[in-house]
């Protein structure tokens, strides 16, 4: 009993990241939402409307960043709030203030429920409101990946993702925001790569001869081609996503 206790409260924990990786200390809601066939943009409208009406402040929430996806997994939309942790969102005070402002708000609520053909959600730990805001500012287009670990390989998953935001940075591309599932979905690990458009996303530097092999072994690679294959060491599931900033 007291095994099982211990286990289910590791799971909870928050995860922290390397040295050269920003903390993972902050809980997130991330909702993955496909809309009923012809709703999509009645449903992206509507929840604009409940951003700008304020919902998520007298929820006692922060409004989310809302994906809009391009092409890839087959979700429409993905939400993404920092909620701080735990005690804070399923605090007795903010769950009155939420249950008052879905009675304020509940035709616009039962409007958008109408147009979700399903939505998933899935706690998961990651960088910061603050570190997380300065890396999607000015950025419209995002690469998402979400990865389910073979049995006991979630670990090695996280800090696979880590070595791999070490080889971009050292190639002079952007590295991405990690966030290591905690509640909800069967989703592991999740990351967030934000551009500005398609075309800095599809961009390539010029290195020197040489200089991507450096990057991948100083990562702890074997090699630069090697990357891709050691994270299908690690996966049973690899869903890949484009989406743009829903404005």
């Amino acid at each position: 009993m007291l095994r099982t206790a211990w286990l289910a409260l590791l799971f909870f924990l928050p995860t922290y990241a390397l040295a050269e990786e920003p903390a993972r200390d902050t809980l997130w809601l991330t909702t993955t939402v496909r809309a009923a066939p012809g709703e999509l943009k009645d449903l992206i409208a509507d929840m604009k409307t409940l951003v700008e009406q304020k919902f998520y402040e007298k929820s006692g929430r922060n409004p989310p960043l809302i994906m809009r996806h391009s092409q890839g997994d087959q979700w429409d939309l993905m939400l993404l709030e920092p909620i701080k942790g735990y005690s804070a969102f399923f605090a007795p005070e903010r769950i009155q203030k939420e249950v008052a402002a879905n009675v304020q708000f509940a035709p616009l609520r039962r409007q958008i429920e109408n147009r979700i053909a399903y939505n998933d959600e899935l706690f998961a730990y990651g960088p910061s409101a603050a570190i997380t805001g300065e890396h999607i500012h000015n950025m419209n287009f995002f690469h998402i990946e979400m990865f389910d670990a073979l049995p006991g390989m979630r670990a090695k998953l996280v800090e696979q993702r880590e070595m791999e935001n070490r080889y971009l940075e050292d190639t002079k591309r952007r590295g991405n925001l990690i966030f290591v599932g905690s509640m909800g979905t069967n989703v592991d690990a999740f990351t967030i790569g934000a551009y500005t458009n398609l075309a800095a996303f599809a961009a390539r530097p010029d290195l020197a001869d040489g200089a991507s092999l450096k990057a991948a072994q100083d990562a702890g690679f074997k090699d630069d081609n090697s990357i891709g294959f050691y994270l299908r060491e690690l996966i049973a599931a690899h869903h890949d996503t484009l989406a743009n900033r829903v404005q």
